[in-house]
């Protein structure tokens, strides 16, 4: 689909509005009246410089008959313009439809890159030396289709009150129709801390990113296939966006998404590590 011709017809809409008000409307013709006034008044002059009833009466007769004369040609015109701009909601419609088949053809593509059963996270839990707070280190892990492992994509440390830390993930399950399996198929996305003193309301956001992918889903241009970088990097992205608009998050095949938390006791030296299940959860090994 030619991407100028809806801005072509957005701006057919401008001109037929225009030409409605001025000979579809009385205000419109007191207008056009009152500019074919002034162009007759202009011409109204004599060799001389001075004004001439004569050529006024003339010039007047010869305008209003050059303007009525094509009427005809007008309305035509009107309604020509008037059937384009008819198309503009079928024309968008149909925009929106092939956006949409593409996002969803990209993030069949995409998921079959984003193995559901695999490691999220890396975790270490321990007390601050006062005993005041929980350090919970975390590594951040994707699942490479290339490499069928598990690559880190990067680290963060926190701090937070409390004697146990619970790790929160969102939960997105998607339509059996993208999954060529046929089966369920979940991704578990880090959300967020919090503790037996914090609640998950006043929780802290483990929702690292980079460059507006999260890092659990970020994978190199080498650790992906069906897509390119970009490709992909955009469907991630629209993605975590329907995450926020049920109706696009419908659309794009996703059936619910939901919260689902892990209990980790602080214990010196330990490595906790969280998967996504794929058919619901978390689990810790």
């Amino acid at each position: 689909m030619n991407e100028n011709l809806l801005p072509m017809l957005k701006n057919l809409e401008w001109i037929y509005g225009i030409v409605r008000f001025l000979f579809f409307n009385i205000f419109g013709w007191i207008v056009i009246g009152l500019v074919l006034f002034f162009v007759v008044f202009v011409n109204s002059k004599s060799e001389k410089g001075y004004f001439s009833l004569g050529k006024f009466v003339a010039n007047g007769i010869e305008k209003t008959f050059f303007l009525f004369s094509n009427i005809f040609q007008l309305v035509v015109g009107v309604l020509l313009i008037s059937a384009l701009i008819s198309f503009i909601p079928v024309i968008k419609e149909a925009k929106e439809a092939l956006t949409l088949y593409k996002d969803v053809k990209n993030l069949n593509s995409a998921l079959k890159n984003l193995k559901s059963e695999r490691k999220i996270l890396e975790a270490f839990v321990d007390f601050t030396e006062d005993k005041d707070e929980i350090v919970v280190n975390l590594r951040y892990f994707a699942y490479s289709p290339v490499k069928n492992t598990d690559v880190m994509t990067g680290e963060a440390q926190y701090k937070i009150p409390g004697s146990r830390v619970y790790i929160d993930s969102i939960v997105i399950n998607f339509d059996y129709s993208l999954v060529e399996s046929g089966k369920a198929i979940n991704l578990s996305l880090p959300y967020k801390i919090f503790s037996d003193k914090v609640s998950f309301n006043d929780g802290i956001s483990i929702n690292s990113i980079d460059n507006d992918i999260p890092l659990s889903l970020k994978l190199d241009r080498d650790d992906i296939f069906l897509l390119d970088k970009d490709e992909y990097d955009s469907t991630i992205k629209k993605l975590i966006q329907a995450l926020v608009d049920k109706n696009k998050a419908l659309k794009m095949g996703i059936r619910t998404f939901y919260s689902e938390a892990v209990m980790l006791y602080p214990t010196k030296n330990k490595k906790y590590s969280v998967y996504s299940t794929g058919n619901g959860g978390l689990v810790v090994r």
